[in-house]
């Protein structure tokens, strides 16, 4: 099970850098949550930094260096993850771009499609490949962690060949639900799921105001 915290400690990660990068060297948990639009509350980032035992000073806050060396620690981001992406389609392309972008951590080291038009080309002087030798690229290029954003009905024999080559963590982009053995993770991402959350609030606000009227 995912520990529900760790996104939140990645945007705390994400927030402390970005005011490092600032000038700042302290931060309270009231201006992290600033940083944060609010989105998550000062009570709640003082309770998952205490959970790592990090304690800041009342009326001083956090030092920020040694508290982004520990979340950089918890959450993996000492060493460099390498991703192979099936599926360079728009959305395999937006994800490159989105992954490389947001942390330098994670090295895009093997793209692959089965579009004759896309086999050959290159991202950032990366070739993409023929789907055809997954497994033996992926192992060469030491990939710890696959992105799967190919059409439902490929993505289980996709997932299957990622972790035959070695992969041992999936972020996957397609509807469908995938069958693999620990110790492999499989997170899934549901966009229309997470878009069906919208409309139901938007759907739910709207009610609200027609029975007000």
């Amino acid at each position: 099970m995912i520990d529900p915290a760790i996104p939140r400690l990645y945007a705390y990660h994400r927030a402390l850098r970005e005011a490092k990068v600032s000038g700042k060297s302290t931060i309270t948990s009231h201006g992290l949550a600033a940083m944060l639009g609010h989105s998550i509350s000062s009570t709640q980032i003082r309770k998952d930094l205490s959970a790592l035992g990090t304690l800041g000073r009342r009326g001083f806050g956090y030092a920020i260096d040694p508290l982004v060396e520990q979340l950089a620690f918890v959450l993996g981001l000492e060493q460099d993850w390498r991703v192979a992406i099936v599926g360079f389609g728009y959305l395999g392309h937006a994800l490159a771009t989105f992954i490389t972008s947001r942390e330098s951590r994670f090295k895009i080291a093997s793209i692959f499609d089965v579009a004759p038009e896309l086999i050959g080309t290159a991202w950032q002087g990366i070739v993409v490949a023929d789907t055809s030798n997954m497994e033996t690229i992926v192992q060469d290029a030491g990939c710890n962690i696959g992105v799967i954003a190919v059409p439902a009905p490929a993505a289980q024999a996709t997932a299957s060949r990622l972790a035959s080559g070695g992969v041992r963590a999936i972020l996957n982009f397609a509807p469908a639900t995938l069958h693999l053995r620990a110790p492999v993770i499989v997170r899934n991402i549901d966009l229309a799921g997470e878009m069906s959350i919208l409309t139901h609030w938007l759907t739910a606000a709207d009610a609200s105001r027609e029975a007000e009227a």
